[in-house]
């Protein structure tokens, strides 16, 4: 602080100023401008409360931290495809304060992919993360408020919420080449209602089971899911969806797609349903047998994959009433693979037999095993794709009760011709044999993201906390979409030259938090916590500083 006393020239000073009855501390600078002194800057310090607390140094630090990375990347991806727009739009909202309906589903979905699986734990979930400070609620969230919310999410509203997706998508250049359907089941402790019996995926066979179709872009980008009571066929669910997604396609313009389906789902019928799109599937076993004993040598395609020499053969044949293209497919490592596993179930197999005949030998008290039970148990013990490799009968031989097994040796022989064989049939013509297989290969991803529907690390199916077949439905489209943001996510990170795997996304999302700073002096403050290299990076592609409270 420069003092000029003769001049009477003071460049800076402090002075109190009496305001609304109270004095407060400033810092006042002057300058000679033109030979005249003016005031050009003030600065309050602040009360004398706040300049007692400046001479006394600072105080401890408080922090308060808060999940950001995850709802901040989800709520841009949301709102960049116009999901909420979307969803207010079907749902429709009454003139009212608080949250409006798409902030209460993204809420559910965003807590859910953040651990808060239950409607009652959402409330928690918000006040511990960023949403608190972007949403801002009038009220306190409600755990009916969301399943009022979820009952009104019905089958024709998420029609529409997806096929909006799908034009915004459409819209920035993810137009597909190809689409890929499969179905999944997952099991539930509801008892009545959408969920039933059926075969479970999970082997959980004393539990009801919801089925879930979905159908997904060649960017692994879901485009349209189903959900649908688990005890039917494949075959009859794609026959009840195919026409939902010859029209989203008619709708949106697209034509002559390539639809890349399970074997399971082939018929006759089905493939007449297919107007104005392609098909490639995999043949029944029952179909391909014949291609099975064809040599190697005469495979005309071969191409490396790793350390592995793919090999191929193509040919034409009539099936289903039409003609097609086949591509035996010879893949090394699966047939080592299968060789493997068929070496090891054989043996389990047989000392299974084996316990189950010393059991019907045992005397003793208690209650016999019936025929029918013992053939159940056995059932049990062998792998679904392995039980026509066996015959088995329950017979009684002078009241005792024995069990007839017996290896096939003509069918264990064309089963092992069959390893690393897989018979692929189109009716695309104009495709090359490579192409063919790589578009069957593609197929891994829609299991990929059954793969993520029912771990815990990405958008979990389970827990399922809703028993009515329209939440049932709603919440699997909530996990789908969560599915289709962290995807939609992949790919813009992708065209940065950021290839990450869905766990190692979901990781470094965590990764991002936000910290509320107060030390009592200065206005409390936002800042991002320290992250690494790839967090860094992550918050920069994604634009994620825009939503930072200020």
């Amino acid at each position: 602080m420069l003092i000029y006393v003769g001049s009477n020239y003071i460049p800076m000073h402090l002075k109190i100023k009496r305001i609304k009855g109270h004095c407060y501390l400033y810092l006042i600078e002057n300058q000679r401008v033109d030979g005249k002194v003016k005031q050009v800057r003030q600065v309050c310090v602040g009360s004398a409360d706040k300049v007692e607390s400046l001479l006394e140094g600072p105080k401890d630090l408080k922090v308060a931290s808060f999940s950001f990375g995850k709802p901040a990347a989800l709520l841009l991806a949301a709102q960049e495809l116009g999901v909420l727009d979307s969803l207010d739009e079907g749902i429709g909202r009454k003139d009212m304060e608080g949250l409006k309906a798409s902030e209460y589903l993204m809420t559910a979905l965003i807590g859910r992919a953040d651990g808060a699986y239950s409607r009652s734990a959402l409330a928690s979930y918000f006040k511990g993360s960023l949403l608190q400070f972007v949403l801002e609620p009038e009220h306190s969230l409600q755990a009916q408020n969301f399943l009022n919310y979820m009952e009104r999410l019905d089958e024709e509203l998420i029609q529409h919420v997806e096929a909006d997706i799908s034009a915004s998508l459409l819209r920035r250049g993810f137009r597909p080449s190809m689409l890929i359907f499969d179905t999944t089941n997952f099991y539930t402790y509801v008892e009545e209602g959408l969920p039933c019996k059926g075969s479970s995926k999970d082997k959980r066979y004393d539990r009801n089971l919801v089925g879930v179709g979905l159908t997904i872009s060649d960017e692994a980008l879901p485009f349209q899911s189903f959900t649908y009571p688990a005890n039917q066929h494949d075959s009859n669910v794609f026959s009840q969806v195919i026409g939902l997604i010859s029209e989203r396609l008619k709708k949106l313009d697209v034509e002559g797609l390539l639809l890349v389906m399970d074997r399971g789902m082939l018929s006759e019928g089905n493939l007449d349903l297919m107007r104005g799109m392609r098909f490639l599937s995999s043949l029944p076993y029952s179909m391909a047998k014949e291609y099975f004993p064809l040599p190697l040598d005469p495979f005309e395609e071969r191409w490396a994959r790793g350390k592995e020499e793919m090999r191929a053969h193509r040919l034409r044949a009539v099936r289903f009433g039409r003609e097609v293209t086949l591509v035996v497919k010879y893949n090394p490592a699966t047939a080592r693979k299968q060789e493997h596993e068929w070496k090891r179930n054989k043996e389990a197999i047989m000392a299974k037999v084996e316990e189950l005949r010393s059991s019907l030998k045992r005397e003793g008290k208690g209650r016999k095993i019936s025929a029918k039970g013992l053939i159940n148990r056995l059932v049990d013990a062998i792998p679904r794709q392995y039980r026509g490799l066996f015959q088995y009968s329950a017979v009684r031989t002078e009241g005792k009760l024995e069990l007839k097994f017996q290896l096939e040796e003509e069918e264990e022989r064309l089963f092992l011709q069959s390893f690393g064989r897989t018979v692929l049939m189109t009716d695309d013509h104009e495709m090359t044999t490579r192409e063919i297989v790589d578009a069957y290969v593609a197929r891994n991803s829609v299991e990929e993201d059954f793969k993520w529907l029912k771990g815990r690390a990405i958008i979990p199916l389970k827990p399922m906390f809703v028993r009515t077949e329209e939440n049932i439905r709603a919440h699997v489209f909530l996990c789908v979409l969560g599915l289709l943001l962290y995807n939609f996510i992949r790919t813009k990170l992708r065209k940065e030259g950021m290839e990450i795997s869905m766990p190692a996304l979901a990781e470094r999302l965590d990764d991002i938090r936000l910290a509320l700073l107060s030390d009592g002096l200065r206005k409390p403050r936002f800042v991002i916590e320290e992250m690494d290299a790839d967090s860094v990076r992550i918050f920069e592609i994604l634009g994620l500083r825009k939503l930072m409270p200020q």
